[in-house]
């Protein structure tokens, strides 16, 4: 799932990008685990957090339940 706040943030980036992120969803759809996927990572304060590394950026997921949300750039390389 994803937050409608994410897609207003990645709207605004390149597309390229948007491209790279795309293809990360993509993985993500078929994983058991978010942390399968290259550039994700578990964060260390709550198991059901993950940050998922593109360049520079920085996004945050969460797990709820049994649904993978896609939340909010933590930080975004484009918009300081």
């Amino acid at each position: 799932m994803i937050e409608e706040l994410f897609v207003q943030q990645l709207q605004k980036c390149p597309s390229g990008f948007q491209q790279k992120f795309r293809k990360i969803y993509q993985q993500l759809k078929v994983v058991d685990k978010p942390a399968e996927v290259k550039g994700i990572v578990q964060t260390a304060a709550n198991k059901n957090h993950y940050k998922l590394y593109i360049d520079e950026s920085r996004i945050g997921l969460a797990v709820r339940g049994r649904k993978l949300y896609i939340v909010c750039f933590l930080y975004n390389q484009y918009f300081h």
